[in-house]
């Protein structure tokens, strides 16, 4: 079972304000487009985060992407205002967070999560580490995936040093079992243009799995191309090669885990 963990889909009419000044993600990425790369790789599916909240999707829009047999599930931006339907909306594996505030409204929501047994994603990008570690250590028993390995926020712009804090900064979650890491973000937009070729960011990406093991091991790890963002740096195939290579030296067991079966277990694809 191959699962990339986390992609997004949008219309051109609908680009993320983040990305609207930058013309290769201003156009449409639909299901169609991802679903050969994925067929072609072997992939199982993929998990859609959802850039809107699920209130946000016509029921149309919702239908359309749960019908198509490369979705595994949707990942909705956990809603400001109103609280969580008691039965989750079919195909919501879990929601993802922008910023955590630590409202009343927010925990009420997470304590929701909790009852649920589902997950919330988390930026890290977007997240700075203070109000995550009061995140996680004030919901122990929220499942936490934090998306973006290479993409701390606040962390240094460039390849060369942009992992080397992160050991200590990110070590205090060794013992929170109940977070994940999604293996994704290591190469910056702004970094791409200095790789001829793909050996580089491997040859320095590899001693930085050391660091991640040692503090999530194999099964707290998951796979995720980052679809349509990562293609600023890469393509899906490139992306791939790159994260494949940094894990082939692992046994069987730890490949098929960080490739699909922790995304299925975090997620409850298990059958």
């Amino acid at each position: 079972m191959r699962i990339d963990a986390e992609v997004r889909f949008w219309r051109r009419s609908n680009t993320p304000a983040r990305f609207q000044e930058t013309p290769l993600l201003t156009q449409d990425y639909l299901p169609q487009h991802l679903e050969p790369h994925l067929m072609e790789h072997g992939f199982t599916g993929c998990i859609a985060v959802l850039e809107n909240e699920l209130a946000a999707l016509s029921s149309m829009e919702h239908d359309t992407l749960i019908a198509s047999r490369h979705i595994l599930g949707l990942v909705p931006r956990l809603p400001e205002q109103d609280g969580l339907a008691s039965t989750p909306k079919p195909g919501v594996l879990g929601y993802h967070l922008s910023t955590f505030t630590g409202s009343k409204q927010q925990l009420k929501q997470l304590d929701q999560l909790c009852d649920l047994g589902l997950p919330l994603a988390v930026d890290l990008a977007r997240t700075p580490i203070a109000p995550l570690r009061d995140l996680i250590e004030t919901k122990p028993s929220l499942q936490v995936i934090l998306n973006h390995y290479g993409r701390l926020e606040g962390g240094p712009g460039k390849f060369e040093t942009a992992l080397d804090c992160w050991p200590t900064t990110l070590q205090w979650l060794q013992d929170q079992p109940q977070t994940v890491i999604t293996l994704s973000g290591l190469i910056d937009p702004s970094d791409a243009g200095q790789f001829d070729d793909w050996d580089l960011p491997e040859a320095h990406f590899k001693p930085k799995l050391a660091d991640l093991m040692a503090i999530f091991g194999e099964d707290r790890i998951l796979f995720s191309s980052n679809w349509p963002m990562g293609l600023m740096t890469a393509s899906f195939e490139d992306t791939l090669d790159l994260l494949t290579a940094l894990i082939e030296a692992l046994s069987p067991t730890s490949l098929a885990k960080i490739m699909g079966l922790n995304a299925a277990r975090c997620y409850r694809l298990e059958s």
